[in-house]
């Protein structure tokens, strides 16, 4: 992965607009549910490129707190020694999952030390994800994430994301999002390199995430 610098733009007018939109045409129409069951995203492979993992679980405040349909918390951990954690977060309809996962790092003693954009290949052109490098206690971290959609829309920008679903709810009265995040120690100060292993890490995840979230149900 080749990393970039910077800061998102947020885009409140558009974003609130739809999402009242949205509001007012689920009221007199409720949404219907696609057909994905709690423990669903648990049929990601639990090998993945050399990598074998173990499930992990959030504190039971953190599950009251995301209030989410379902979620995959694994550590994938490689022959080698190298560990990655990987976090999917899966809303219907009304709950957006869009928490802010800057806030979340913060709150829990992280110190953001450089953030920006990294492109991630897909068969259709790719997509940005968002990067951060993290530091806490001398130890510091790489994340990678991003939101995934209907019509198969992932993308870095959280604003992005609420104005598709909203527009998805008013056209098929489906909705869903999902909030995809993969970590990794950072080693002898080699930011390139714990990048490096995220991007392969996505490569091997991305071919699964369509079927997982159910997208021949929503339309896209």
């Amino acid at each position: 992965m080749t990393r970039t610098t910077g800061s998102s733009r947020v885009t409140i007018v558009v974003t609130v607009a739809l999402l009242a939109a949205a509001a007012a045409y689920v009221q007199l129409n409720p949404p219907a549910r696609l057909v994905l069951e709690s423990g669903t995203l648990a049929a990601l492979p639990a090998n993945l490129g050399g990598f074998r993992s173990t499930e992990l679980e959030f504190e039971d405040v953190v599950y009251e707190e995301l209030k989410a349909d379902d979620t995959l918390v694994r550590r994938y951990s490689s022959p080698e020694g190298e560990t990655i954690w990987f976090v999917i977060i899966f809303h219907q309809n009304d709950r957006y999952g869009a928490h802010d996962p800057v806030v979340c790092y913060r709150s829990q003693g992280w110190e953001i030390v450089e953030s920006g954009l990294v492109p991630v290949a897909r068969k259709d052109g790719g997509f940005n994800a968002n990067w951060l490098l993290l530091e806490s206690a001398g130890t510091r971290r790489v994340a990678v994430y991003w939101w995934y959609t209907a019509g198969e829309l992932a993308t870095a920008d959280r604003d992005r994301f609420l104005s598709r679903m909203a527009v998805s709810g008013i056209a098929t009265n489906v909705t869903f999002g999902a909030f995809v995040r993969a970590s990794t120690v950072v080693r002898g100060g080699d930011v390139e390199g714990a990048l490096d292993l995220l991007g392969r890490f996505v490569q091997e995840t991305l071919p699964y995430l369509p079927d997982l979230f159910g997208l021949e149900n929503t339309g896209g």
